[in-house]
């Protein structure tokens, strides 16, 4: 070759394949292992100028399998020198067995993800425990601190068995006893039982009353445990409306019943805003229970309504009192004065005054826990003489005009006597009293 100038390949002439390259089955071992082989795809061959070779050699008609490896080197190549760069690899002779590559191995895994702390922890003691039960004296030792472990743990619960409240240890008397009265719920000022018998109690109260004052035709609003109270009084289930904890408000029912439950889950809303009038209360405390009307409009609506009605109710009675027909006892008079008469008994009584002169005994009082303004719906009335010597109506014939009146007006009757031993009538109407029947002028 001379520097600097493009020398054409060198032929070798023919030469035994063997000289030129050994086959991969008769490659030297050393140490019994064989030559690793490289992975990824085969090095291409060096690309020949074009035109300087013979025509057989051009890249058009040569493959891959036609040229030799590029490891193999020439027989004139001793061991540790380098091929010259520019050197050629020789041609394959004709009728040659092409090089067989050897295959590549199985792609190498990448290592698994490292395990937790937890499991190596887990599988480091299972192996410790496996290697240490093997032997003999382990096993005996781990059945005996399992034993031990039994062992303790009955002993701790006969001594808490001995020592609980239940069980009334002779040690401390005072104690036992102390925990019998609290237990025993009879009604002690302070003690869970009493509070309990109080709430229990008011509820009772309330249902009864109801049962017996309330419009059969209201819808009453009641927190879970007041609605069973109001079922075990015979009020139908389809009257009442279960306020449950996610009831965001009281709406719907006509009277509400408020208990310390409806107070904690509506707060001062309640009075405010959704029923400003209360009718009746019973019990105290966190037993306390009111009825109370519920306002639609809001509780300032109904407010002025109710002052309105007072003021209505305040005139008639005045009027009624300049009837000759009419006799009224003093506190009867007074409380016509005020306008604390039902506006249904007004009317009523008017109307009977016409046919049959009336005595007005008495319209009874509020319940406990009733707002100003509540009028009173009961009266106990009997006949009276007419003008001149016309006797009184009778008890039978007072009756019967009562019980043809046609709703909002037709009362509940009852006979009773008095402390002096009359027979008189007790007349009523159920709770709540419609507003503006007189209308704002009476």
């Amino acid at each position: 070759m001379v520097p600097g100038e493009a020398s054409p390949p060198v032929g070798l002439g023919h030469q035994p394949t063997g000289t030129l390259f050994v086959p991969y089955g008769e490659w030297a071992a050393t140490n019994d292992e064989r030559p690793l082989t490289p992975h990824g795809p085969p090095v291409p061959p060096p690309r020949e100028p074009a035109g300087d070779g013979p025509a057989e050699n051009s890249p058009a008609q040569t493959r891959p399998a036609d040229v030799t490896p590029a490891d193999a080197r020439p027989a004139d190549t001793g061991p540790g020198e380098a091929a010259p760069a520019d050197a050629v690899p020789p041609a394959r002779p004709p009728g040659a067995a092409p090089a067989t590559r050897p295959t590549g191995g199985p792609p190498v895994r990448r290592p698994a993800e490292e395990p937790s702390w937890g499991t190596v922890l887990a599988t480091t003691f299972r192996l410790w425990l496996h290697r240490r039960l093997e032997k003999p004296w382990w096993r005996v030792l781990a059945v005996l601190l399992v034993a031990a472990i039994v062992f303790g743990a009955g002993a701790v619960t006969i001594a808490l068995t001995r020592t609980s409240p239940a069980g009334g240890s002779a040690g401390s008397p005072a104690s036992g006893s102390a925990s019998s009265g609290r237990g025993s719920g009879t009604g002690v000022p302070g003690s869970s039982g009493g509070a309990l018998a109080s709430v229990t109690a008011a509820r009772k109260q309330v249902a009864a009353w109801v049962a017996q004052q309330v419009n059969p035709d209201e819808i009453i609003g009641c927190d879970p445990m007041m609605c069973a109270a109001l079922e075990a009084a015979h009020i139908q289930a389809n009257r009442l409306l279960m306020l449950g904890p996610s009831e965001p408000d009281p709406l719907g029912s006509e009277i509400l019943l408020d208990t310390a439950t409806l107070r904690s889950q509506f707060g001062g809303r309640l009075e405010s805003v959704y029923a400003p009038v209360s009718l009746a209360a019973f019990g105290s405390g966190a037993a306390r229970v009111e009825v109370r009307v519920s306002a639609p409009d809001g509780a300032q609506v109904y407010l002025a309504q109710l002052a309105d009605d007072v003021a209505a109710r305040k005139l008639a009675g005045a009027q009624m009192l300049r009837n000759a027909a009419i006799h009224a006892s003093p506190a009867a008079r007074r409380q016509l004065r005020a306008g604390h008469v039902d506006t249904r008994l007004l009317v009523t009584l008017v109307t009977m005054a016409h046919a049959h002169p009336v005595d007005i005994l008495s319209f009874g009082a509020n319940p406990a826990g009733a707002s100003p303004g509540v009028p009173l719906r009961s009266a106990e009335i009997a006949g009276a003489p007419g003008p001149g010597r016309t006797p009184a109506a009778s008890i039978q014939t007072l009756r019967g005009f009562l019980s043809a009146q046609q709703t909002p007006y037709r009362p509940s009757i009852v006979v009773v006597q008095t402390a002096s031993g009359r027979t008189v009538l007790r007349v009523g109407y159920p709770a709540p009293s419609p507003l503006g029947l007189l209308g704002t002028h009476g």
